[in-house]
């Protein structure tokens, strides 16, 4: 017995043997600055960027971020991902200890047939009892289970990751509702005032037609541009609902349920015209995606070890010990009892074993083969998800200055195109210009203004695409 305790103690502190490769954080091609530079964009290490939709300061937007983080389902999902990948993480870490510990009971009735063979002079009717504690512990000599652990750990921090990506998706995604909705809102109301506009030129056309002055063309042409106007009108409000329902299922509601409880008015969105971010090294560990990416592999590089174990004997410790108690069809239940708790009755194994698989035809190297490909496959995804982020961002912040730029030059385009209509329209009134100029120069100041008003809309969502990007939140 102590020879034999001796040994499992000698295999408990020899089981530091881990086989296969520790993790090692693959090498991602990254930038030292950012290719776009502007005024507008604020870089340093010490850049406090915060909750960065506050920089909207929309009291609307705030409280419907704030609701969703707290009732979108796809969020409530990844969050219950990680209960199971935590429990799962206990369950790997129990494996260090023995994986059976179990009470075992038995009462069985057996009657052997006088015909059978070697029954002379035996008990062929008895009732035999058995009570104990049987255990059986694999040992991590191989640091099997140690690996096992390592694979749980990176499921579970993957998780809690993903987590976070949905956060940061699920705010992005409304901020890019929000801001599209109060765009389409602005544009709808530019529409509506060049059909003002538009419907009063129609009647200056048809006044001067009536009396005599022009052609029924100008009218004509007064009615189709105005009509035309109000289609585009029509158009955008379809997108508007559109936008508002994609906003209601975001914050875990159905449309009607929105209505009830959010009003979206219709004043501007403040959109920001300065960002702060840092520096482009940091999205390594920003970005929840990536972060999430690595400790898969972490956990990919413990599967590896695993599967490298396999090719070592497992060596286990077994045994068994209860009572035992067997009567003839003369003997008493109450006897029974009696008999199977006195000393006589003890039963008791114990020893260790173990089981190798010496050939495997080659299944257990091509299964370490077929598990250092996948970790080759993964290092290699991520090194692309890290180029891909950088793309984002660079492309983020390129569509933030020009869109800036260009809403400084429409601004201008607008300013004078409502010029030239106000010139155009007293020009025809007083006979000095045909119907042609005004028309061209009402069709200018509609395509001006909604350019603006769009411009205007995409510095707000090139703001949200930038910390989308980032992974910041």
């Amino acid at each position: 017995m102590t020879k034999i305790l001796s040994l499992l103690v000698m295999l408990l502190l020899t089981g530091c043997f881990r086989v296969g490769p520790n993790f090692k954080s693959p090498d991602a091609t990254t930038q030292e600055s950012w290719t776009e530079q502007s005024p507008r964009i604020a870089i340093g290490q010490d850049v406090e960027i915060g909750p960065w939709w506050n920089n909207y300061q929309d009291d609307t937007l705030n409280v419907l971020i704030d609701y969703a983080l707290q009732e979108n389902f796809t969020l409530e999902a990844a969050a219950y991902r990680i209960l199971a990948a935590r429990a799962n993480l206990g369950f790997a870490i129990g494996e260090f200890f023995p994986q059976t510990q179990q009470a075992e009971g038995s009462l069985i009735k057996t009657h052997i047939s006088a015909n059978a063979p070697n029954t002379l002079g035996i008990d062929r009717d008895f009732l035999d009892g058995v009570l104990g504690l049987r255990i059986a512990w694999e040992l991590d000599f191989w640091g099997r289970f140690y690996r096992g652990v390592q694979v749980a750990y990176g499921e579970y921090a993957a998780t809690q990751d993903d987590y976070q990506d949905v956060q940061r998706i699920l705010i992005s995604d409304i901020v890019l509702a929000y801001v599209q909705h109060k765009t389409f809102q602005n544009r709808i109301a530019v529409l509506e005032r060049n059909v003002a506009i538009q419907h009063r030129s129609a009647e200056i056309a048809q006044v001067r037609w009536e009396e005599g002055y022009e052609s029924e063309l100008d009218y004509a042409q007064a009615v189709t541009l105005w009509k035309e106007t109000q289609a585009q009108k029509t158009s955008l409000e379809i997108e508007l609902k559109r936008t508002l329902t994609s906003i209601a299922i975001l914050v875990g509601l159905t449309p009607e349920e929105f209505s009830c409880h959010f009003t979206i008015n219709s004043e501007p969105v403040n959109t920001p015209i300065d960002a702060a971010i840092g520096y482009p090294a940091e999205i390594l560990y920003q970005r929840p995606d990536l972060r999430r990416s690595l400790d898969l592999l972490y956990a990919q590089t413990a599967r590896v070890g695993i599967a490298v174990t396999d090719l070592f004997p497992r060596i286990s410790f077994t045994g068994f010990l209860g009572l035992e108690c067997a009567s003839d069809t003369h003997s008493t239940a109450n006897a029974m009892g009696k008999h199977l708790f006195s000393r006589s009755s003890l039963t008791f194994f114990y020893g260790p074993d173990f089981a190798w698989p010496i050939l495997n035809y080659g299944r257990l190297e091509n299964r370490i083969k077929e598990q250092y490909a996948l970790l080759n496959e993964g290092m290699a995804t991520y090194r692309n998800q890290v180029l891909e982020a950088y793309k984002e961002a660079e492309d983020a912040l390129t569509f933030f200055v020009k869109s800036i730029e260009e809403t400084s030059d429409l601004e201008q385009s607008f300013k004078y195109a409502k010029r030239s209509v106000d010139i155009s329209t007293l020009q025809y009134q007083e006979g000095i210009a045909d119907y042609s100029r005004v028309l061209n120069s009402l069709q200018l100041q509609v395509a001006a203004e909604d350019a603006m008003a769009q411009a205007q809309g995409n510095i707000g969502l090139a703001y949200a695409n930038i910390f989308r990007s980032l992974g910041t939140f």
